[in-house]
């Protein structure tokens, strides 16, 4: 899946299938969608990782994963990023709690 096709799916309130995204070492990562907050002129999907390469999380690596959505209009290119700022982490975590 590319990027465009990920925001695509996050963006889809229709959408209840999981997300599945690769990283740059071809490990997978599937995730249910809990929600989408739109902040500081991008928008966040917050997800709960169930599986790792097709196993599913121990306790440990069990939580919440935040993704920026992000569309350069100049370009017209696609960016899904994960949030890796523990601040704006708890942020977004605590926009999302309030909006629920």
């Amino acid at each position: 899946m590319n990027d465009k096709q990920i925001i695509e799916q996050l963006l889809d309130e229709t959408n209840t299938e999981p997300i599945v995204l690769t990283d740059d070492y071809s490990d997978t990562f599937k995730m249910a969608q809990l929600g989408v907050i739109p902040m500081h002129g991008v928008v966040y999907a917050v997800l709960d990782l169930l599986e790792i390469n097709g196993t599913p999380v121990s306790e440990e690596d069990a939580g919440l994963v935040v993704l920026e959505l992000d569309f350069d209009a100049e370009n017209g290119l696609y960016y899904v990023e994960t949030v890796e700022d523990d601040a704006l982490f708890d942020e977004v975590i605590a926009a999302y709690e309030a909006a629920d």
